[in-house]
């Protein structure tokens, strides 16, 4: 009678899927981890290459500036110079 109720509750018992050992999990997990890490460092990567394109278009404005300030101050000289010299002609 023993052997009937075993395949009885055998039965009743739907199948699931196959347990994964520990060793199996343990893969499992550290591939999470792996591609956890590569996508932390590919967005490192990115938030560098961006605050680099930052830093470099801040340089590029200051350089621009810097040449605009350099050519209004020799504009206002050669004015200074016109000036001056119409003045002397008068």
């Amino acid at each position: 009678m023993s052997a009937r109720r075993s395949s009885v509750i055998a039965a009743d018992v739907e199948p699931t899927e196959p347990t994964r050992s520990v060793d199996q999990t343990h893969v499992v997990n550290r591939s999470t981890e792996m591609q956890l890490m590569h996508e932390d460092l590919a967005r490192a990567h990115a938030a560098q290459r961006l605050e680099e394109a930052v830093r470099r278009e801040r340089a590029h404005r200051l350089v621009a500036a810097h040449r605009a300030h350099r050519r209004a101050e020799q504009a206002a000289s050669r004015a200074r110079r016109l000036l001056a010299s119409v003045a002397a002609l008068d």
